[in-house]
């Protein structure tokens, strides 16, 4: 696309820009971006969790066996390797650059921990994300995809790279297969350049800062922040202020199918679901995962 192409694109404007906040998870603190007051959902994104850099202890550090009912859960990592094991006999193993899409829906039992083989992946480094899904999806039998590092395409632009998790990007196509219209990238701007994409009519989307410092509309963002775009039309812009390279994830979709009713690891469409959940799980028909 041409200069003149994106001068005449309308770029969409910051309607909030969100702070994470610190939060216990597991053996760990993460920084805690979504929800937050003014937002409970970005598209189909309800839950957005950065947590690292931190140094792993081998057999000790990770998250335990706990239920998640309603949602699809998404750990991406940027640095460190991964297991995920659930109560519906899935397991897999991820590294740098890799993710575990593990689909909930009536209800699951999964855990993760750090597997590290090397020095390098020593060090844990990611986000976890959480979809809510459909209306007609929140009791459907769970699932779960291992995605590698090395299935998720990357398409160079002016400016940035674009690893393309999930929808499309530059005729890339995202490996997860997704249960409604969404996307997921993580992408670098180069030092003093800025990254611009269209965005499919009717999607919410919002830009997380993984790393660096960002000019995103009149917005300033720097680590641990999350700035939601106004509107569902429109092109987004981000473009890097600091003095290093930018990583941000860039997440969106269309609209959360509500009402969203959050309880714990339950992101139902109801208070009658929820209790059906929370029965479920205590009488152990979400199945057992041993420690």
């Amino acid at each position: 696309m041409t200069a003149a192409q994106l001068e005449k694109r309308r770029v969409r404007a910051v309607e909030h820009l969100a702070d994470s906040q610190i939060a216990p998870v597991g053996t760990f603190t993460v920084r805690r971006a979504l929800p937050f007051r003014e937002r409970h959902s970005v598209g189909p994104w309800v839950f957005l969790d950065h947590f690292g850099p931190f140094r792993v202890k081998p057999g000790e550090d990770g998250v335990g066996p706990h239920p998640h009912a309603g949602i699809e859960t998404v750990t991406y990592l940027l640095s460190g390797r991964n297991e995920h094991r659930d109560s519906a006999g899935h397991t897999g193993i991820v590294s740098k650059g890799g993710a575990q899409w593990m689909t909930s829906g009536r209800g699951i039992i999964h855990a993760e921990r750090p597997l590290a083989e090397n020095e390098a992946e020593l060090t844990m480094h990611g986000i976890q994300l959480w979809t809510s899904l459909p209306r007609a999806l929140k009791t459907m039998e769970p699932r779960y995809q291992r995605i590698a590092a090395d299935n998720i395409p990357a398409a160079q632009v002016e400016g940035a790279s674009v690893r393309v998790i999930a929808g499309e990007f530059a005729g890339r196509e995202g490996p997860a297969s997704t249960l409604m219209p969404l996307l997921l990238w993580h992408v670098t701007v180069e030092r003093a350049r800025a990254f611009e994409a269209a965005i499919p009519p009717g999607f919410e989307v919002g830009a997380y800062v993984i790393e660096g410092e960002a000019r995103i509309g009149e917005a300033r963002a720097t680590t641990g922040n999350l700035a939601v775009f106004a509107g569902t039309d429109g092109a987004v812009r981000i473009e890097n202020a600091g003095s290093g390279q930018l990583e941000v994830m860039v997440l969106g979709g269309s609209p959360a199918e509500g009402p969203l009713v959050f309880h714990g690891p339950f992101v139902m469409n109801s208070v009658e679901q929820v209790r059906a959940a929370e029965v479920a799980y205590r009488t152990g028909r979400m199945g057992v995962l041993e420690d």
